[in-house]
Parts: C-alpha cells; structure tokens; sequence
C-alpha cells in the first residue's frame, strides 16, 4: 500500500473488506456521488518496511534502543501509510469546543483522606497517583461538548473521534489515546451538538511497569481533529 501513498494518480482508496451480496451496489452509489461515506480505519496502516518486524513480537510499547517502532495507534512511533480514525468524505468538517472543564481537582476523590502520601512520582519527577485509591472514579466522569460543523455541500454521516494524551513525556504511556467517538448525521452548510463522555480513570490512565492502573498529575490536551484543549489534572 506505501505505492498509493505518493502516486498522484490515485486520489483515493476503498477498502470494504467483506461487503456482501449488497456490496456492489453500495461502491456504485459512493463512486457515483449518490452517498457520502463516513467511514473510518479501525487500525494503523503500516509501511511496507514494518514487516521486517516479527510477527512474534507483540510488545506494545517502543523500544528505540532496539529500533522498534511500537505497535497501534497508542504507542506507535514510526511512519504510517493511513493513521488509525484516517477516513474519507464528499463533504469537510470543522468543530467548535462548546463546553470542557479545564481543570480537575483530585483532593476530595482520594480513598485515604487528603495526603500527600497518596502521590508518588516517576523517575523523571512527573507526579501521578493510583487510580484505585480514588474513592470515585465516576465522580471524576465530565463531558465534551462539541459543535461538529458540515462544510460541505452533501448530506453526511460522520465519525468525532476525541483523542487525549499527556503533555509530559512519561515512560511507558501512550503517545495518544482514543477517549470516545460518535456518530452524527449532519446537513449540508448546517452543524449538529454532540457530547463525548470523558472517565480519567479510564481514558487518560495507564498501566506502568507493575500493573498498576496510574493518573499522571499535570496537563492533558484532549484533541478531535485539528481542535486541541487543555485540561489540568490537579491534587
């Protein structure tokens, strides 16, 4: 596939893996500009270069040491053919942020009381707690609310993807994240309101070497699209 990518020929490629008996007709329509696709890549597409890498090797994590690159979207570090969430449409999109906090105060979500026990430290410095000695991971739950704005001229469906990731370098976590998505119709020249659900605890942790669940403190940028917002997760 890393041909296509610089062959000025080709605009555009659709892979529908298994369509069905309904499968030519779908093609036809999008070809012809009957429908708007809306449809997004569930995987990284490697460069060709990336089969040198064994396929018994499943570490997730990069190792530069060893000139490997990692693997999907969230630790991947090398080049990519089409990026995971890549995806084509007859029509454009922007996003306006509507509604995000900026800040999260951790203090009162801590099972042992306030302490300053209950932060522990990388060996780079950067602060972080566990995410089981938070007595509510569900309080800590906020939404995004979005504007998803429809430039084009067709009618379409598309896919908002909210993405999040540190904005301390940390070992062992992802480079990026993906929070949640949705699916929304939208009109020709017209914008639709969504809302993606954020958990912490869930979305913005990360397993470290021991297994343990842990919420880095400091900055996070959550990012849809070219749209990025800070979010400070403080003690």
């Amino acid at each position: 596939m890393s041909f296509a990518e610089e062959d000025p020929q080709i605009a555009s490629i659709m892979w529908v893996g298994y369509p069905g008996e309904a499968g030519g007709k779908a093609l036809g329509e999008i070809i012809f500009g009957e429908y708007n696709p809306g449809g997004r890549l569930p995987m990284t597409w490697y460069p060709e270069s990336f089969t040198n890498i064994s396929m018994a090797d499943m570490r997730m994590r990069a190792d530069p040491s060893r000139g490997y690159p990692g693997r999907t979207h969230r630790f991947y570090t090398g080049k990519t053919i089409y990026k995971f969430g890549h995806g084509l449409s007859y029509s454009s999109y922007k996003y306006k942020l509507l509604s995000a906090p900026q800040k999260l105060q951790l203090l009162e979500f801590i099972e042992s009381g306030p302490s300053q026990n209950m932060i522990y430290q990388t060996g780079d410095g950067i602060a972080y707690i566990l995410v089981n000695e938070l007595s509510s991971c569900d309080s800590l739950t906020f939404y995004v609310k979005l504007s998803v704005i429809n430039t084009g001229a067709m009618d379409g469906s598309h896919v908002v993807m909210l993405f999040g990731r540190a904005s301390n370098v940390i070992k062992g976590a992802p480079e990026k994240q993906l929070v949640g998505f949705n699916r929304v119709q939208t009109e020709a020249y017209r914008s639709t309101v969504t809302t993606v659900m954020v958990d912490p605890c869930k979305h913005l942790s990360f397993a470290n070497e021991k297994g343990e669940r842990v919420l880095p403190l400091g900055e996070y940028i959550l990012m849809v699209g070219d749209l990025e917002h800070s979010l400070l997760i403080d003690f």
